[in-house]
């Protein structure tokens, strides 16, 4: 029976290294899944930030290759409604370098309905509770975007928001004034050499 009794105890024991093995490679396998929900949830947020970089990048070459001041004005819109989230703003340019009321030119909610009311001053816009991003041709600002609100769902702007913002005010005028300008150019035949 000690012959039994010896293989028993050589079966235990290996049953019981098997186990301890059985635990050991849960606890592995627990912790890849756990790394493989991390890492598709890195992806996902990676494609998000990807497609919301491809949204913008877009938008701005159709605002920089507008041929005309219309497209242009457009361009900014699609820029406010589809990256910055709002659909509660108002674009306003100065008509001429000597006029402090600044003229809306494009816009959407009752911020567009109050500014075709009233012409405010840009001092009259900086008193009011809105993010306004000025407008910039070389120092001097010409325009300025009123956003009254982002859509009920959007998070607060955020660091990548102010960005966008940031390249709005340094190339939005600049573009509006190229498409109206590259309207009007003619082409001028250049002369082949033979």
């Amino acid at each position: 029976m000690k012959s039994g009794d010896g293989e028993l105890r050589i079966l235990r024991a290996e049953l019981l290294d098997a186990h301890r093995e059985l635990v050991r490679l849960r606890s592995q396998l627990e912790q890849m899944l756990a790394s493989n929900r991390d890492l598709s949830s890195l992806l996902s947020s990676s494609a998000q930030r990807t497609g919301e970089l491809v949204k913008i990048i877009v938008a701005f070459r159709r605002l920089l290759e507008a041929n005309d001041a219309g497209a242009a004005v457009r361009s900014i819109e699609e820029i406010l409604i589809n990256v910055i989230g709002t659909e509660d703003f108002v674009l306003m340019l100065h008509t001429d370098a000597a006029s402090m009321p600044l003229c809306p030119v494009a816009g959407m909610g009752p911020s567009r309905l109050a500014a075709n009311r009233f012409a405010p001053t840009l001092a009259e816009l900086e008193a009011l509770d809105n993010r306004l991003v000025p407008l910039y041709i070389a120092e001097h600002t010409v325009g300025v975007i009123v956003i009254a609100s982002l859509l009920a769902h959007r998070d607060p702007l955020n660091g990548s928001d102010d960005q966008v913002l940031t390249l709005l005010s340094r190339f939005g005028a600049s573009a509006i004034m190229a498409a109206h300008h590259r309207k009007s150019w003619t082409r001028v035949p250049v002369p082949v050499l033979t």
